[in-house]
């Protein structure tokens, strides 16, 4: 479990085991969306990408996941502006971050 995650998640929750079960759901989540994030700028699907680059967003924010959700708000202004090689490089980004969850 990412620190700042526990840090975040201690401070609104105070109880280990409920932080514990909220972060598997968040590593679960990220897991499952990345599949089709990949789907999606495969296809350009630039309104799909945006849309699922916002479930991850929030997912993040929720659990203190900054660095994750700094990239998915890039991921979606790159998909906004149908800009594949910037949103392969964020995709890519959001990949190896999802690696530390």
């Amino acid at each position: 479990m990412k620190q700042c995650c526990k840090d975040y998640l201690m401070e609104q929750f105070g109880d280990e085991d409920v932080v514990k079960e909220i972060y598997a759901e968040y590593a679960k989540s990220v897991q499952e969306k990345l599949p089709e994030l990949e789907a999606a700028l495969a296809a350009e699907n630039w309104t799909a990408l945006d849309s699922l680059a916002h479930a991850v967003k929030g997912n993040a924010l929720a659990t203190g996941d900054t660095d994750s959700a700094k990239v998915a708000i890039s991921l979606r202004t790159a998909a906004k502006m149908s800009d594949r090689a910037n949103a392969r490089s964020l995709l890519d980004k959001l990949q190896e971050l999802a690696k530390e969850i």
